[in-house]
């Protein structure tokens, strides 16, 4: 059976800003968040409007990339501590209360939602953060020198990864409760990303290249934002 759209397919055409659209979308957003972006629009309500377009096509633009590196992330590093100490690693593994604290919440989500509390399946519910967590200092000697390290070149001090880790968990949070990011370095971002999968996955990292629309939506200037 055909479901038939309840309306019309609408083909993209320039958007009119006019008093009616702008009083509806500023409702719609609110106006503690579209504050931002008149800020940076210097009180031009449609140009700030383009900037908020522009912010949610960057955020879009991001999601892929950003979804790759986290999966790459944690299955490298789940193939690698479980080598070290088995495949219930999780709960074997040497982890500080913060991270043990993480795998219970991920452990009582799957019971939760009645699913089995299988290793990959707990792997798959360990949110970044998690991740993340795994190369901070806390885990230098316990973790980083002795498996964590393997996923990476030589070139890449475990204070390095961190950071860059953290700094891009930061970026996704932000994209997953709709903030502003167009204020970020975002070039030094994406390419922050595919650096790390270069190492985790090369292969995966040419993939992500190859599909990024990042640099296409980069390339558009705040000087053309009246194009969106």
């Amino acid at each position: 059976m055909t479901i038939e759209p309840k309306r019309p397919s609408r083909k993209q055409i320039a958007y009119r800003y006019d008093e009616t659209a702008i009083r509806a979308l500023r409702r719609a957003i609110s106006d503690e968040r579209f504050a931002t972006y008149l800020r940076i629009a210097d009180g031009d309500r449609r140009r700030a409007l383009q900037f908020y377009t522009r912010n949610v096509a960057l955020g879009a633009a991001f999601h892929g990339p950003l979804q790759a590196l986290e999966v790459t992330l944690r299955n490298a590093v789940d193939d690698a501590m479980t080598e070290a100490y088995g495949a219930s690693w999780l709960m074997g593994a040497p982890l500080r209360a913060p991270e043990q604290e993480a795998v219970r919440k991920a452990t009582q989500s799957l019971e939760q939602a009645r699913k089995p509390r299988t290793p990959a399946r707990l792997v798959a519910a360990s949110n970044l953060g998690f991740w993340v967590a795994l190369f901070a200092r806390k885990y230098d000697e316990t973790l980083w020198r002795t498996t964590l390290h393997t996923l990476f070149g030589t070139d890449w001090p475990r204070s390095e990864v961190h950071k860059l880790l953290n700094r891009l968990r930061t970026l996704r949070n932000r994209i997953a409760h709709h903030e502003p990011i167009f204020h970020r370095h975002l070039r030094a971002d994406h390419e922050g990303i595919l650096s790390l999968l270069d190492d985790l996955s090369p292969e995966t990292a040419a993939w992500v290249a190859h599909h990024s629309r990042v640099p296409k939506i980069l390339a558009e200037s705040s000087h053309r934002i009246g194009q969106f």
